[in-house]
């Protein structure tokens, strides 16, 4: 793990001083950049391991820069960092193949957990075992779903929001909430976004 590259690049001075320094103090070295114009400069220059953008940016948004970083090197992977679950964001991020994303506030086992992931899957050498991507963590067939709970899944997992399910399964709005909270349960998640990034690759 020591010695690898992340580029952080966020408009939020105080959280990008807090992450940088939280990973930082695990061995890796950490660029940062106030802005996606800077992030791409600092990505030319030096091709890093492993990208985390905010989506949420001055000028050219966090798409937009993950984008043009993908381009330069496809291999490189991009975590979006987001205050929000946003589902169109989500699926956008996916057809960009995104490899993951953190949520707003920082959680810090969840981000070194997450960088560790990504890095694994790049390829690189790290001093935890490897663990499963986060494509794989989410097992349908072992989660003891019903057939109407995996209905429930497959659309809200395609962005389809609640009001939308409820109409094409005939059934009402209140019953797909009720249907999500079960099989967020019987998954171990807790956002609507994480079936989505799960699922959706």
């Amino acid at each position: 793990m020591t010695g690898q590259s992340i580029l952080l690049i966020d408009d939020e001075e105080v959280l990008l001083e807090a992450v940088s320094d939280d990973l930082k103090e695990s061995g890796y070295q950490v660029t940062t950049a106030n802005s996606g114009e800077e992030g791409l400069n600092s990505f030319k220059k030096l091709q890093h391991d492993l990208v985390i953008i905010d989506l949420k940016l001055e000028g050219k948004d966090g798409l937009e820069v993950s984008k043009e970083i993908k381009q330069l090197n496809p291999n490189t992977p991009i975590m979006i960092l987001t205050g929000y679950g946003s589902m169109e964001t989500a699926i956008e991020a996916l057809r960009l193949n995104l490899d993951d994303y953190i949520l707003k506030p920082v959680n810090r086992d969840d981000l070194f957990e997450k960088v560790n992931r990504c890095l694994e899957k790049r390829g690189n050498k790290s001093s935890l075992s490897p663990k499963p991507t986060f494509s794989q963590n989410i097992k349908i067939e072992e989660a003891g779903l019903t057939r109407r709970e995996k209905e429930v899944v497959q659309l809200a997992a395609q962005g389809y929001n609640d009001d939308e399910i409820a109409k094409m399964l005939s059934i009402s709005a209140f019953t797909v909430k009720f249907h999500l909270k079960r099989i967020f349960k019987k998954l171990g998640i807790h956002k609507r976004v994480e079936l989505i990034v799960s699922l959706g690759k």
